[in-house]
């Protein structure tokens, strides 16, 4: 399914190959969704940063009918790309004459709502003539009191949020049928943000020899945007190669991309449950394990110890995610957000 007759502008960096995820499969969702023109920093014929110089370049005397940005009107870009892509100075703030464009909707897409402050979203977003905020972690994937206090009244009252989740790549994660090599891995940031993650890991670091349990942990490269070999294959067979993934939803009780990878590697996901759980479709003991810091190692030994009941979660979480958490799912579901706008 998919409206090849709306066309949309999709602003943002090429982050191909960076890391293993997100903006790459919600961009790709909605290339498949709709007629999109991807124009950013890192892209080929990166030239212009005015939105009107680049509608022309891109559509001649036509129009998109839609303008995805992934920016801020004339936010800068991040040095790390500025120094891979060798971008001149004079195309660091993207977009620009955002709010000089009329008679175009205008959605702007944000993952992260914790990476500004509330007064660098009311300076980003209060000229800035977005219809719309779309938000994989918009309510219900996130606490209403959290994600709201990021955006003042007056941006609330401009801007209509949208709830959009995430989505991952089958063609990456999936069954390579590797040996379970480890019972327990761990993968992601040791920081402070992500507490109940940091907590397990310093218990089975320390205690995984006398549980019996081979427990691996391995941080990526998502942390410092930096290029390595450890992305997309790689890093979705170190997960396949294990029996359980133990992961959080940081401070804000996220649904995050981890719990999708596991579930499309086969392996069993152990964690916290997120906000969103029920309308992504995610069920304690159906498809992943709710845990908490005083039962997540019971939990642990007792699934290890009972494989069959471990494989009858791993086979459902395979099945809902092909079902439900990938591209071409997700591409669906923007079909359906854009008919509605």
């Amino acid at each position: 399914m998919s409206l090849s007759n709306i066309k949309i502008l999709l602003l943002n960096v090429n982050r191909t190959g960076w890391h293993s995820g997100n903006m790459i499969y919600d961009m790709e969702a909605i290339k498949q969704a709709c007629d999109t023109k991807i124009y950013g920093p890192g892209w080929d014929g990166y030239k212009f940063t005015d939105v009107r110089e680049i509608i022309s370049q891109l559509y001649g005397n036509e129009k998109p009918d839609i303008i995805c940005s992934y920016f801020t009107p004339n936010e800068r870009v991040g040095n790390v790309y500025k120094d891979y892509y060798k971008i001149d100075e004079s195309l660091m703030n993207f977009p620009a004459n955002l709010e000089k464009i009329t008679g175009i909707k205008k959605i702007f897409m944000l993952s992260d709502f914790w990476a500004r402050t509330p007064t660098q979203f009311s300076k980003d977003l209060d000229k800035s003539t977005f219809d719309y905020c779309c938000c994989c972690f918009t309510p219900p994937y996130s606490s209403p009191n959290d994600f709201y206090s990021f955006f003042d009244i007056n941006i609330r009252n401009k801007i209509k949020f949208i709830a959009y989740p995430r989505c991952i790549d089958s063609s990456c994660f999936k069954d390579y049928g590797l040996k379970k090599e480890w019972d327990v891995v761990s993968v992601g940031a040791m920081h402070r943000f992500y507490p109940f993650r940091v907590y397990m890991h310093n218990y089975l670091q320390n205690n995984a020899s006398s549980l019996n349990i081979k427990y691996k942990n391995k941080q990526h490269c998502g942390v410092n945007f930096s290029h390595t070999n450890f992305v997309r294959e790689q890093y979705a067979q170190y997960i396949n190669s294990s029996k359980i993934l133990i992961s959080c939803g940081g401070k804000y009780h996220l649904a995050f991309n981890k719990i999708f990878e596991a579930m499309a590697c086969k392996t069993l996901y152990v964690g916290e449950k997120p906000y969103g759980e029920k309308e992504l479709r995610l069920e304690d003991g159906i498809n992943y394990v709710a845990v908490d810091r005083s039962n997540f190692v019971d939990k642990i030994v007792y699934y290890l110890k009972n494989e069959d009941k471990m494989n009858a979660i791993v086979n459902r979480a395979e099945d809902d995610f092909k079902k439900y958490h990938t591209i071409e799912a997700r591409a669906n579901d923007f079909v359906g957000l854009i008919k509605k706008l």
